[in-house]
């Protein structure tokens, strides 16, 4: 019997290395050769499938924000991955009756993704490559785990990562990239975590992703009796990639944060727009649609005295030094709610964010009626952040080698191998990689220095 290595893409772009990488790892462990095994849907036309979909029309659940977020097919919860990409789409949040096709085509393809991952045949699949695991593809992983098959992925705020599951269990993308708590911290380590946030907080420009932001020189706004700071997330790119709370999009989460802050007339509410927003070499087109939607929001609220709006760039460290530390900050799951813990503020998060909810960092909310109660609490009736747990987060998202800020990151790597920058290299990665002709010998020396950069994780 010859034995396969399951992947969901294509070998292209940045991928072609990823993947061979990827198999050349579990190929050393193994001690075997494998065959690529590209998936294929089953004919778009699937009888079980549309009838799936009809019966979901008829009992109105794609007409409920909260029955959608419950449909089952197989036994598989598919919401969480239509939603996604429904929402993908920057016309579903303008139009219901594209929001109304786009549920149709994904809850389809969804349970279509099912039907073809039944008809694998799984003792031939040794190992998985599977990417954008926040989208249908998920679905895959949730297989793959169940019949303890590993699984190679890439996602913030881990890299390339190798997971072997134990049991027979389904595991969730947000499962796989979440961060733990770790079994022991030393002095070490929280002082360079320490010496990591102070270096993001002072120079953003370090991020990756933020190297061609023109970010402006914070000027004295009318901020001393600001009440609370909302950050503002991307609204159209992996909405709920760390589960879901809800809300469907992030989007929806800014708008009922801001209406229920309002409700108290002595607030005082700062929104801080997302610096990508105003990314002008972004590799793809979303963060022009997620400034499109946040100039929606700015048009609403612009004449409200309660509501100070940033339109454009500020680095999140000159803005928290301005204002008073008794100030609640507010972010779904991002990283910038780090920066404000390590400075001594208190902050609201959800608990679906890319750290485990077992970290004692945020006044933390799993559903809307607890977010309520959060939103509602005076600042000396919230807690502060267990500092070991903070620096235990950020020791493992900032001096991780093979992580986003890492010399061994993957993206590095490439970037040093083929002398281009890479800032250069991120901003136009699909360019680049279509037009790069490499030696076999170049190739292969590429990919077996990524693979030894691989982090393997065993999960129950």
């Amino acid at each position: 019997m010859s034995y396969r290595f399951f992947i969901s893409r294509e070998l292209s772009g940045p991928y072609k290395f990823l993947i061979a990488s990827s198999k050349f790892h579990i190929e050393r462990k193994l001690k075997i050769k494998l065959l690529f095994e590209k998936f294929k849907r089953k004919k778009l036309l699937n009888l079980k499938c549309f009838f799936f979909v009809v019966g979901n029309i008829i009992n109105l659940n794609f007409f409920s924000t909260k029955r959608i977020m419950l449909i089952r097919y197989e036994n598989f919860n598919v919401s969480k991955y239509a939603i996604s990409r429904v929402f993908f789409n920057y016309y579903s949040y303008l139009n219901p009756f594209v929001y109304f096709f786009e549920c149709l085509k994904n809850f389809y393809l969804c349970a279509l993704t099912i039907e073809s991952l039944m008809s694998i045949k799984k003792k031939r699949i040794k190992a998985a490559f599977v990417d954008h695991g926040m989208y249908t593809n998920g679905l895959m992983i949730e297989f793959f785990t169940q019949n303890k098959i590993p699984i190679y992925s890439i996602g913030y705020p881990r890299g390339l990562f190798f997971i072997i599951s134990k049991k027979n269990k389904k595991l969730r993308y947000e499962e796989l990239i979440e961060l733990k708590k770790s079994n022991s911290l030393s002095k070490k380590k929280i002082t360079k975590a320490k010496k990591s946030i102070n270096k993001i907080i002072s120079k953003t420009e370090l991020i990756p992703w933020m190297k061609s932001v023109d970010f402006k020189k914070f000027n004295h706004y009318p901020i001393k009796k600001v009440t609370h700071i909302i950050y503002a997330h991307a609204f159209t790119d992996a909405q709920l990639v760390h589960g879901y709370d809800g809300f469907r999009n992030v989007f929806e989460w800014l708008e009922f944060t801001i209406n229920y802050l309002l409700k108290n007339k002595t607030n005082k509410i700062l929104i801080k727009a997302h610096p990508t927003f105003f990314h002008t070499k972004f590799p793809n087109k979303n963060n022009i649609f997620d400034q499109k939607l946040f100039n929606q929001l700015y048009e609403k609220y612009k004449n409200n005295e309660q509501v100070i709006i940033f339109k454009h760039a500020i680095k999140n460290g000159d803005l928290l030094k301005r204002i008073n530390k008794k100030t609640i900050l507010i972010s779904h799951h991002g990283s910038a709610i780090l920066e404000g813990l390590h400075l001594g503020f208190k902050c609201i998060a959800s608990t679906k964010t890319f750290w485990n909810k077992n970290f004692k960092l945020t006044n933390q909310w799993e559903n809307i009626e607890e977010y309520k109660i959060k939103l509602n609490k005076k600042w000396n009736k919230l807690h502060f952040c267990e500092k070991k747990d903070l620096y235990d987060v950020c020791f493992q998202l900032f001096c991780n080698e093979s992580g986003l800020y890492g010399k061994k990151f993957w993206q590095q790597i490439i970037s040093e191998e083929l002398d281009i920058d890479r800032k250069v290299l991120y901003e136009n990665v699909v360019k680049i990689f279509n037009n790069l002709d490499l030696e076999k010998k170049k190739f292969k020396r590429i990919t077996q220095k990524i693979s030894n950069t691989i982090l393997t994780r065993e999960l129950n």
